[in-house]
């Protein structure tokens, strides 16, 4: 039996709340995960630590923005998943009495390795957090997010299709994707309902990143990272001057060696 085995059954289980569950004032969930590139051998290493085939799945994703960008130059990503709806990624807010910013667990990793963002889904919570970063007042007509999107000239600035195989091992999931512009990426990810659990979660999300074969070295770039790069080079430009994204060569078709902030 495995290491992480024996270590995960001694630990307290993370609380996982499901996506969605924020209720009509969208308490927001906090993801925090780490990328990495999958190798022949991925799968098979994640039945030996116990992880169980969750399903497969295709979807398409359309992410939208000003003109001028502020949302995604401050680092705010709202995406469209068709046939799941609305979702806005951004940095969490800090726990009461707290400063933010990154979680002392995370200073012995690289750069990059490790991302953390609130989850906001419900339409009442995106709004009042996009009429906030772009200093408007909400709209009666904006309840739900279609109607601030074109109230607030949001345009749509990617679109992109990925397959997906996931797994679960305790609170954990890894999502092992492939998308359609020619790039694969894999992730291992915690949901939190909390800021002050950020620090167990991602302590468990780099010790299963490890016990795939991944010593926390390998920078590896998210799948909007590498398609505004390759086909919105002007946005992604936009992004390295902002410090939203960390600037490298691109990186081949399986995204080795590579830096990244940024979503999914």
């Amino acid at each position: 039996r495995s290491k992480f085995i024996l270590q995960r059954e001694n630990s307290r289980p993370l609380a996982v709340p499901a996506a969605g569950t924020g209720g009509e004032l969208g308490r927001a969930s906090i993801e925090v995960e780490a990328k990495f590139t999958a190798g022949p051998d991925t799968e098979a290493r994640l039945v030996a630590l116990g992880a169980a085939l969750a399903g497969s799945s295709s979807f398409r994703d359309l992410y939208y923005d000003t003109p001028d960008l502020r949302l995604t130059r401050a680092d705010h990503w709202l995406r469209l998943r068709q046939g799941a709806g609305w979702e806005l990624k951004c940095p969490p807010e800090p726990p009461a009495g707290g400063t933010g910013g990154v979680p002392e667990a995370a200073a012995q990793e690289p750069p990059a390795v490790a991302t953390t963002y609130q989850e906001l889904t419900s339409p009442r919570a995106i709004v009042g957090r996009l009429c906030g970063v772009l200093g408007v007042a909400p709209a009666p007509a904006w309840d739900q997010v279609p109607g601030a999107v074109a109230g607030l000239d949001l345009q749509e600035f990617a679109s992109f299709g990925t397959r997906r195989r996931s797994y679960r091992l305790g609170g954990l999931r890894v999502d092992l994707d492939q998308a359609d512009f020619g790039y694969a990426v894999a992730e291992v990810e915690a949901l939190v309902g909390a800021q002050e659990e950020v620090p167990a979660a991602l302590e468990e999300v780099l010790q299963l990143r490890r016990a795939l074969g991944r010593d926390g070295a390998t920078r590896v770039p998210g799948k909007m990272s590498v398609y505004l790069q390759r086909h919105r080079p002007r946005h992604y430009e936009a992004l390295l001057r902002a410090g939203v994204l960390a600037g490298d060569p691109e990186p081949p078709p399986h995204g080795d060696d590579t830096a990244k902030r940024g979503p999914s």
